[in-house]
C-alpha cells in the first residue's frame, strides 16, 4: 500500500471548482456563484482540517447540506473541466500506481470514491483532496460511511495518510503433497512497536474485507506467478526463485511493501518447493 500523491496546488483548487461552475448551465451556474462564498469558506475549512490532520473533526455545514443539489451537479455531471480534473490527479500519480484501486488493489479503479460522503459534504463534491480514485466494490462498501460511531475515520486516506513502512500483512501457503496445487490464506499481524495508525489500518481491512477478497483470489494469482516462473525456466533461465523474488520486488517499490501480491510472490519465492511447482508448469 502506498499513498497517492496529491494534485497540485497550481491552479488553485477553488479555481478548478470556478471553472467546473462556469461550465454548467445558466440556472446551475447561477445558483453555484450565489454561494461562491460559502464554498470558498468550506474549502478554506477543509485545507486547515488536513494541516492540522484532523479531517474527522470536520462538521457537515447546514448551508451547504441546503444546496446539495446543486452542489453535487458539479460531479453529477460531465464537463471538460471536471474530465480535466480526474485526468489531472491520475497524471500525477507515479507510473503503474493506479493500475489498481488504492484501497483495495485487487482491480482497475474505475472511478472515484468521494472520502467525505456527498450526502453531508456536497461542496467537496469536486474537490481534489476528497476524490479518491477507486474500483466500485470498494465505493459500494466503502459508500456514507466514512466514520465509526466514536467519530474516528474508518478508511485509509489514499493521500493524507502515510502508511508504515513494518511488514503487517503476511501469508501463508497451503499444500497438499504430493500434488502441486498451491493455495494461501492471508493474516494482518500489528506491529509490535506501538504505531497510532494501526487503528485505522485495521479498520480498513475489515470494512473492505480485504483478507476474504485476498483469500478468494490467491488461487489463481499463483497459478498466473508460477506460470510466469514456468515461462521464465523455459526461456533459458534457472532458478525460478531469483525471478520471483525480483519480481516481488518490484511490485513492492511501485504499491508498498504490503501490497498483497508482492507478500505472495515474496511467500513462493521462499518456499523450498517453488522449483519443483515451476518445473510441473513447463
Amino acid at each position: 500500500m502506498k499513498r497517492l500523491k496529491i494534485l497540485a496546488l497550481t491552479p488553485p483548487y477553488l479555481d478548478r471548482f470556478t471553472g467546473i461552475r462556469d461550465s454548467k448551465h445558466l440556472v446551475s451556474r447561477n445558483a453555484l456563484t450565489a454561494i461562491h462564498a460559502l464554498v470558498t469558506k468550506r474549502y478554506a475549512d477543509l485545507w486547515s482540517a488536513v494541516s492540522a490532520r484532523k479531517l474527522q473533526g470536520m462538521k457537515s455545514s447546514t448551508a451547504a447540506v441546503a444546496n446539495s443539489t446543486v452542489l453535487r451537479g458539479c460531479y453529477g455531471k460531465s464537463t471538460k473541466p471536471l474530465v480535466k480534473l480526474k485526468e489531472d490527479i491520475a497524471a500525477a500519480q507515479a507510473p503503474r500506481l493506479l493500475k489498481y484501486c488504492p484501497m483495495c488493489w485487487t482491480t482497475l479503479p474505475g472511478g472515484f470514491d468521494h472520502y467525505m460522503p456527498g450526502v453531508k459534504f456536497p461542496e467537496f463534491s469536486v474537490h481534489p483532496l476528497n476524490l479518491i480514485p477507486c474500483c466500485s466494490t470498494c465505493n459500494s462498501i466503502k459508500d456514507d460511511d466514512w466514520l465509526s460511531t466514536a467519530g474516528t475515520r474508518q478508511f485509509i486516506h489514499a493521500y493524507l495518510d502515510t502508511i508504515p513502512n513494518v511488514q503487517f500483512l503476511e501469508v501463508a501457503l497451503v499444500t497438499q503433497p504430493p500434488a502441486t496445487a498451491v493455495g494461501a490464506t492471508f493474516n494482518l499481524v500489528q506491529p509490535t512497536k506501538p504505531d497510532s495508525r494501526w487503528p485505522l489500518i485495521a479498520s480498513h481491512f475489515k470494512r473492505l474485507n480485504l483478507i476474504q477478497r485476498y483469500d478468494n483470489l490467491a488461487n489463481d494469482e499463483i497459478e498466473e506467478m508460477l506460470g510466469s516462473c514456468a515461462s521464465h525456466l523455459r526461456a533459458g533461465g534457472f532458478v525460478a526463485a531469483d525471478f520471483l523474488t525480483m519480481q516481488a520486488d518490484d511490485t513492492a517499490k511501485i504499491f508498498g511493501r504490503n501490497n498483497w501480491r508482492a507478500v505472495l510472490m515474496n511467500a513462493l519465492a521462499n518456499h523450498a518447493d517453488l522449483q519443483a511447482w515451476a518445473m510441473a508448469r513447463r
